[in-house]
């Protein structure tokens, strides 16, 4: 029989420890989450069937896809060339379903190999948690999106990526992509996200699962 016993890059070994069916169920989750980028919720009810969070995830990956879309076509109207590319090209890159280490492959193997199940991620993540719970409860849930729900959301999105950025190591899938999505917040691009935002039944469809109550214990992320 063949066992994958994978030495992770910079935790180590002996920071691992043994986890319970909840508790990988838990992590899994929140890894998911943070891999579909926008990314972000602590939800995961163990009561929740595979098929419905396989629902759930696949349609945050479309809404997002939707999201980045019409922003980056707004801004091509509205004659930012470059800055529509570079949003056009972080959707193609960590939401693509293949890649080694770009996609949503990449990702989830960084955060399977290096993070899941090791005490020094699980016991520093608290922040991260918090900030992805923050950035799915400042989606708007309706078509009126004003100026000052874009900035709270973008202000909740660079606190995101801080944390994760501190907690991820540098050179990492999961480090660049918030690196990444960090440039793409920037305060020119916020009136596009806003129409964005308007447009995309999907991703406030998605937001009203990944912004719901955070799970009991034993769902440990």
């Amino acid at each position: 029989e063949f066992v994958l016993k994978p030495a992770p890059r910079h935790l180590p070994r002996g920071n691992s420890r043994a986890m319970s069916p909840a508790r990988v169920s838990g992590s899994c989750g929140m890894g998911l989450r943070l891999l579909l980028a926008v990314a972000l919720s602590s939800r995961c009810a163990e009561a929740d069937s595979i098929i419905q969070i396989v629902s759930e995830i696949k349609s945050f990956r479309d809404g997002s896809i939707e999201l980045f879309a019409a922003t980056a076509a707004s801004l091509k109207e509205a004659g930012a060339i470059e800055d529509a590319a570079a949003l056009q090209k972080w959707s193609d890159d960590w939401l693509s379903v293949l890649g080694i280490q770009k996609g949503l492959t990449g990702l989830v193997k960084d955060f399977v190999l290096n993070y899941l199940g090791r005490s020094n991620y699980h016991d520093r993540n608290g922040a991260l948690v918090q900030a992805l719970k923050d950035v799915g409860g400042s989606i708007p849930k309706n078509k009126k999106v004003s100026d000052g729900t874009v900035e709270k959301l973008r202000q909740k999105v660079l606190d995101l990526c801080e944390n994760g950025m501190d907690l991820f190591e540098e050179g990492g899938s999961l480090h660049e992509m918030l690196k990444e999505l960090k440039a793409a917040f920037k305060p020119s691009n916020m009136p596009h996200f806003a129409k964005g935002l308007a447009s995309s039944a999907s991703i406030r469809k998605a937001f009203e699962y990944m912004s719901g109550p955070r799970p009991d214990k034993g769902e440990e992320l």
